[in-house]
């Protein structure tokens, strides 16, 4: 395992600046934003695709900072019921996965999106619950008509793209996504196919009440990238308002939750299993830094997380088994 950075957080620095700041956290993987204006600091899609001297120029210059260039960031809003948005992040989408298959990069960090709830519809619409009652049925129906209308016939197009280029999608499950949870993510990978990965976001996972560790060990090898942020609950306001609490993030005192960095929404010994169960399932990789957080700079944030994982991060791979060296030298014990 080895850390990483999402560039979206060093974007206050200039180019060069902001990789030496990832150098200096003890960074060895860029997941590189690649959607958005605010993305071509750090990835020109347009600049990187028109000319092969400047995408060598680009993967030198983290090269030079010891940095590789582990995945493509594609985070938008892919299913806006707003045609223009839509237009624009497939045609930014079709562009990354052109510049990963010329890079030679193999995996897309992204969110597969919320769409409307009916046609028509402007605005779009996460159902959480379902009911039995007859008068409120149009939940259920609404929930099929977006996985079935939207989600789906989406994502079967641009999965065909990604697996043209080579590239495989990691999908992050988010509060206020349709692939929210472990389940409906393992659900959408078998109508898509093998074109669809997890990337894992805990902090999603402790917003909703959803195990961590459990949800590790349900998606095994789908899991293929993992973000690194943590989730502080405010008991007090949950007591009284749930984890479903519309309260404005740039409020975090009067939150239920907050996202912020690890260490300071769980302790030691959590994200010491969960780091064990990364490695239980076989992931040896990218340990990716996020920070979302309202109450602390991002430079802080960044750097005490990295003080608190570096200790318990697994940075050697078991190759020899602790009783394959007793039972050499009882062998040779033996063997006089």
């Amino acid at each position: 395992m080895f850390l990483g950075i999402n560039t979206h957080f060093i974007m206050r620095f200039d180019f060069e600046d902001g990789l030496k700041f990832a150098s200096g956290l003890g960074c060895k993987g860029m997941e590189v934003a690649a959607g958005g204006q605010a993305a071509k600091e750090y990835c020109d899609l347009d600049k990187l695709l028109a000319d092969k001297g400047e995408l060598n120029r680009w993967r030198d210059a983290y090269a030079s900072h010891n940095l590789e260039i582990t995945s493509l960031s594609c985070h938008g809003s892919p299913l806006m019921p707003e045609a223009s948005i839509g237009t624009e992040y497939k045609r930014q989408f079709r562009q990354a996965c052109e510049l990963m298959e010329k890079a030679g990069l193999k995996r897309m960090t992204l969110v597969a999106g919320l769409p409307e709830g009916a046609e028509g519809d402007v605005t779009p619409i996460w159902i959480t619950q379902q009911t039995q009652e007859p008068n409120l049925s149009f939940w259920v129906d609404t929930l099929e008509w977006q996985w079935e209308n939207r989600l789906i016939p989406f994502w079967k197009e641009q999965g065909k793209i990604a697996a043209d280029h080579g590239v495989t999608l990691c999908f992050e499950m988010q509060v206020a996504d349709m692939l929210h949870t472990p389940v409906k993510l393992k659900r959408f990978s078998e109508e898509i196919g093998p074109v669809v990965a997890c990337n894992f976001d805990i902090s999603h996972m402790w917003v909703q009440g959803i195990d961590p560790v459990a949800a590790l060990r349900y998606l095994g090898p789908l899991v293929q990238h993992v973000h690194l942020k943590d989730t502080y609950i405010n008991k007090d306001i949950a007591r009284l308002q749930g984890m479903n609490n519309t309260t404005s993030s740039r409020r975090p005192e009067e939150r239920s939750w907050n996202f912020t960095p690890i260490g300071w929404g769980h302790d030691e010994a959590t994200w010491r299993e969960v780091i064990t169960t990364l490695r239980y399932i076989g992931y040896e990789d990218i340990l990716s830094l996020e920070m979302e957080c309202e109450y602390m700079t991002v430079e802080e944030g960044l750097r005490k997380s990295v003080e608190f994982i570096q200790p318990i991060m697994f940075t050697e791979e078991v190759e020899t088994k602790w009783w394959e060296y007793a039972a050499f030298r009882a062998q040779r014990y033996f063997e006089g």
